[in-house]
């Protein structure tokens, strides 16, 4: 059920600056007051995070775990901090780039720690990233939106998900979740002019208060600007600065703030940083993410496809489909639906499949991808869900010239005058996880589809 929340966004001074004698000189930052509470920023943050996770490849390695908190959490017991339950992912992404979603959760790319010469640079990014959620920039980017369903696309299929029908809602219905995208994070990172000043500010008092020299905020963001354009750029540079608008001399304008500081050698390190460069440099390039392999691409249409046929060219696949059908995702990173009008249907449970075609990944439990025993899983998953659900002996068979398997499996929706429907699943083991296409059709109209199902599967083209 959406819920819309209306904020009113006004602000009020932020007392959390640095100690200083003559702090009514000092640049005042501000904070910003949203009818949302601590608690439901902090709840929706969550609900985010869950959704990045999904998403993106949060690496596991307990040395580099264990350096990016402590460094993170000597941060998040600062004053500037605001005192919110902040935790610290890194994850396998080359671009330069962190984030801090609402109420703490952050997520730190391996490519900044790429870019950065020392340590202090890293801890900058961090707290930059981390007073935007202490002065509540995010909760005052979704008071400009007006409602969480507005900014996070809540009707929609979930990433990779085939969920249990509930309320008559059968297996190709995916439930309808809060949850956010790569495309919500970055409207959650694109603050305006003011927001970013004031993060940098707020952030290089947080780094003073634990510790580091608070100039290399400034210093590392202004060599980023600075390598623009540069034949070596390094990845990922222009997301960065798209996201971070230039809002001045940073160097000057933080060098004019550290004049109210306490005085201090800032000299905290962890010692470790040359240490945790070499480690992510060992580090495997990332895995495919699925819902980046899901997203439609521009590209030319392909030659040979039927007539009055349209193409559908994603990272990860090409599927042929009919021009008159529409094709599209419920969600960024959702399934991809191709359906005639009227194919789907909405409900209280979620998007559901009823004519047409549906196009996704499921992610097997132990990781691990092999053909046969992970189309047994996604059919053992589907048998636990929807209690109506008979799934015939897999055939093989061949798809986008990779070896593939096709089960027919019987279920009901919830159409109330043709609820039995009758389904085609091919799968096909790929390093993202197990590719699935499903052709459903109402199982008195099989006959009449069968056929132009097999032509959309003969269509379907894989990059290598």
């Amino acid at each position: 059920m959406k819920r819309a929340l209306f904020f009113s966004l006004c602000t009020i001074l932020l007392p959390l600056q640095a100690p200083a004698q003559n702090r009514q000189k000092q640049a005042e930052v501000k904070i910003q007051r949203t009818s949302l509470t601590k608690d439901q920023e902090i709840e929706l943050g969550r609900q985010a995070a869950a959704g990045v996770e999904k998403q993106m490849e949060v690496l596991k390695n307990q040395e580099l775990e264990a350096w990016l908190n402590r460094v993170g959490q000597q941060l998040a017991r600062t004053p500037q901090a605001n005192a919110y339950p902040y935790y610290f992912r890194l994850v396998n992404e080359d671009s330069i780039n962190a984030f801090a979603l609402p109420g703490g959760p952050m997520f730190v790319h391996t490519g900044l720690i790429k870019a950065a010469d020392n340590e202090a640079e890293v801890v900058g990014v961090l707290a930059h990233e981390m007073s935007h959620v202490a002065l509540r920039h995010s909760a005052a980017q979704i008071g400009k939106q007006q409602t969480w369903g507005t900014l996070f696309g809540v009707l929609g299929a979930a990433a990779g998900a085939l969920t249990g029908g509930t309320n008559g809602c059968g297996a190709l219905c995916q439930v309808a979740e809060t949850g956010i995208g790569l495309g919500g994070t970055t409207v959650l990172m694109k603050f305006s002019r003011g927001f970013e000043r004031d993060a940098d500010l707020n952030g290089a008092r947080m780094m003073a208060a634990a510790g580091y020299d608070p100039i290399q905020l400034a210093k590392f963001f202004e060599k980023l600007e600075a390598q623009a354009g540069a034949a070596n750029e390094p990845k990922g540079l222009q997301m960065w600065l798209s996201s971070h608008p230039t809002s001045g001399s940073r160097v000057q304008y933080v060098s004019e703030d550290i004049r109210y500081y306490a005085k201090s050698s800032y000299n905290s390190s962890t010692g470790n940083f040359a240490r945790v460069k070499q480690l992510v440099a060992r580090i495997p390039p990332p895995k495919p993410k699925p819902a980046a392999l899901l997203q439609a691409k521009q590209g030319n249409p392909r030659g040979g496809l039927p007539q009055d046929f349209a193409d559908y060219q994603a990272a990860g696949f090409s599927i042929g489909y009919p021009s008159g059908w529409q094709a599209g995702q419920a969600q960024a990173g959702g399934s991809v639906y191709l359906t005639p009008q009227g194919g789907v249907t909405k409900s209280a449970s979620g998007v559901e499949l009823i004519l047409g075609a549906m196009v996704d990944y499921y992610q097997p439990a132990n990781g691990g991808v092999a053909l046969d025993a992970t189309t047994s899983e996604l059919l053992q998953s589907l048998e636990k869900g929807d209690a109506n659900l008979r799934a015939e002996r897999s055939s093989r068979t061949e798809v986008g010239r990779k070896p593939a398997l096709l089960t027919r499996v019987s279920t009901r929706t919830s159409l109330q005058n043709e609820p039995n429907q009758t389904i085609f699943l091919y799968t096909v083991a790929r390093e993202a996880g197990l590719w699935y296409v499903v052709f459903a059709a109402p199982a008195s109209r099989v006959n009449e589809y069968e056929p132009l199902f097999r032509t959309m599967a003969q269509t379907i083209q894989f990059p290598d």
